[in-house]
């Protein structure tokens, strides 16, 4: 099947399979499980093995995320697979799901804190330091602001196919991550320095895995707004009609946001 469903630069945007659709002979995917393999196995039986696993790992996921990016958007490919799955785009659809999946993570997280708090606590305990209250305020006003800018990126696009603010929007959110990890990395030095370490009971245990896999996720929110500012700025990509990363992507950060929100309530003006 073969039609124009919008173009690009005055290309014809051709929807279809075989050919002109997904999947296709790529060698990323095989990469890809050849890494969570190695990386599995590594982390199981030898960590040598795990330092070969990620390596193969990266490659592959940051092959088949060009690939399926950045190659088929400048060919004018939309194939039909990718398009629409249950009234939605698929890679919209898809995000989703991820953040469900993540959402659990932390749930399980968040309850595990609770219930240390409601038997061992409350925190803080005695002998070690309080949370900064101001400092979570700051981080989490920090990714509200960023979920502002994001949303003013996205707006731009989707309405108006205006590269230009999608860029600045997307690129103050970028800075905005990293201060965040700033002023996380800050309130980390001031609780070692003052003898909570991750290694310092449940207390301890329980605020930097919290915290640590958050940051962990920002990184990979801040990596993704590079890919659409580089996307955008430098190949040209998106416009009112072709946008998919640049939705997933905020969709990500809102997510990001909403628990940097619980951390704050939760754990930091909890114990506060």
């Amino acid at each position: 099947m073969a039609g124009s469903t919008d173009t690009r630069a005055g290309k014809e945007t051709r929807v279809g399979e075989d050919g002109d659709g997904f999947p296709h002979g790529s060698k990323y995917p095989f990469f890809v499980g050849l890494g969570l393999f190695l990386s599995g196995a590594g982390l199981a039986m030898w960590l040598p093995v795990l330092i070969v696993g990620l390596p193969v790992l990266a490659y592959g996921m940051w092959g088949w995320t060009y690939e399926y990016a950045v190659e088929e958007y400048e060919s004018a490919i939309v194939p039909e697979q990718k398009r629409q799955l249950l009234g939605v785009k698929s890679g919209y659809l898809a995000m989703v799901l991820v953040v469900g999946g993540e959402l659990i993570i932390f749930a399980g997280l968040f309850v595990a804190w609770f219930y240390l708090d409601a038997t061992r606590g409350p925190f803080p305990i005695d002998g070690f330091p309080g949370l900064t209250v101001a400092l979570g305020g700051a981080m989490t006003a920090i990714l509200l602001v960023g979920s502002l800018t994001v949303r003013y990126g996205r707006n731009a696009v989707v309405r108006n196919s205006d590269r230009g603010k999608l860029v600045v929007g997307y690129a103050i959110t970028v800075l905005l991550g990293v201060a965040f990890l700033a002023v996380l990395g800050f309130e980390w030095s001031n609780l070692m320095a003052e003898g909570l370490a991750w290694t310092d009971g449940p207390y301890g245990a329980s605020y930097y895995a919290l915290t640590g896999l958050h940051a962990g996720h920002l990184i990979a929110g801040i990596v993704m707004l590079a890919i659409v500012v580089y996307r955008a700025r430098v190949r040209n990509h998106f416009s009112a009609q072709r946008n998919l990363m640049v939705r997933v992507t905020e969709v990500y950060w809102h997510f990001l946001t909403a628990v940097s929100m619980a951390i704050f309530v939760f754990v930091y003006f909890g114990t506060g």
